[in-house]
């Protein structure tokens, strides 16, 4: 079953029908986009977050009320989400080593941390317009810094799973540098073997001869 497969989260109804068909234009595009990643994708635990970052950008394009932070939010979700689903296309679970995979499950459980957060402004934006202007205005300011918060928490989330990856790739040149190092000496030590028999067969009277062959009282008549 696709990204786009994954069951829509229920949210504040749309009081703009332009503004909603913009918002569900942007998120279906982000949907669409982590749709194409997970192709070649067969790691559960990778799968796993994926859903939870779809969840997160469902629920961020039903919110309402601060649309210009929850536009952010699915812009870092959808490029955090292709990150990790690019990184680990073509690999089995087999493959991905220890440090790699306790990223993935920080990386999960900033999701999960942002999908709480998300719960609840969007539960709120669904009450906003019913405690009058100042409970409005207070909801309005808290949402955004929340938001803000939500988007700040997956920035420092993807820096760290960028790093841990960069990590990973660094450790895997250096091995195969050390196997690069190995053969080398292991040729040197054949020519060297080489050589060594190559001395035991030409004998000091073989030498001899040859040398005297080259000799320039040879040439002269």
């Amino acid at each position: 079953m696709g990204l786009l497969s994954s069951p829509k989260a229920s949210g504040s109804k749309s009081t703009s029908a332009s503004h909603g068909t913009a918002i569900i234009s942007g998120a279906q595009i982000s949907l669409r986009l982590l749709d194409k990643a997970m192709d070649g994708v067969n790691i559960p635990f990778v799968k796993g977050v994926a859903g939870i970052g779809v969840e997160v950008i469902q629920i961020a394009k039903a919110i309402q009320t601060n649309r210009e932070e929850c536009d952010i939010l699915i812009k870092r979700s959808t490029s955090l989400l292709i990150v990790i689903l690019s990184s680990f296309s073509g690999k089995t679970e087999a493959d991905i080593p220890d440090h790699l995979r306790k990223a993935v499950e920080r990386l999960t459980s900033s999701f999960q941390d942002v999908l709480a957060e998300l719960r609840i402004i969007d539960k709120r934006a669904g009450k906003q317009t019913l405690g009058g202007l100042a409970r409005s205005i207070l909801y309005y300011v808290d949402n955004g810094e929340k938001l803000k918060g939500c988007s700040a928490k997956l920035d420092w989330a993807m820096g760290e799973f960028q790093v841990t990856s960069k990590v990973d790739s660094c450790l895997k040149d250096l091995e195969r540098h050390d196997e690069l190092r190995k053969g080398q000496e292991a040729i040197r030590n054949e020519l060297s073997e080489i050589r060594g028999v190559m001395k035991e067969q030409f004998t000091p009277n073989a030498s001899s001869k040859c040398v005297t062959l080259l000799k320039p009282s040879f040439y002269h008549f």
